[in-house]
């Protein structure tokens, strides 16, 4: 479905490893930025949601928003003003 660059991959298990007990990564198109994609990690799935895994990771993705992440890449691009954030491109 996407591709995980390496930033991304260590990033989001940093992520993991401040929210022990949290397994999953939400990923969520931010509606205000074109490309730009909001990361949480959370307990479970919920029942519109659909999961993949890639690298070990479970991601979780609205099902109505799964054409946004194919044949894509998921990037980590941290900002100069501290603000972190991940891409889609």
């Amino acid at each position: 479905m996407f591709i995980v660059t390496e930033a991304a991959n260590q990033e989001l298990q940093n992520r993991l490893k401040q929210f022990g007990h949290k397994q999953f990564i939400r990923m969520q198109m931010r509606k205000s930025c074109f490309m730009k994609v909001k990361v949480t990690v959370e307990d479970a799935i919920q029942a519109s949601d659909t999961e993949v895994i890639k690298d070990g990771l479970h991601f979780i993705i609205d099902a109505g928003e799964c054409h946004y992440f194919n044949h894509k890449t998921l990037d980590y691009i941290p900002d100069q003003t501290g603000f972190k954030q991940f891409e889609i491109i």
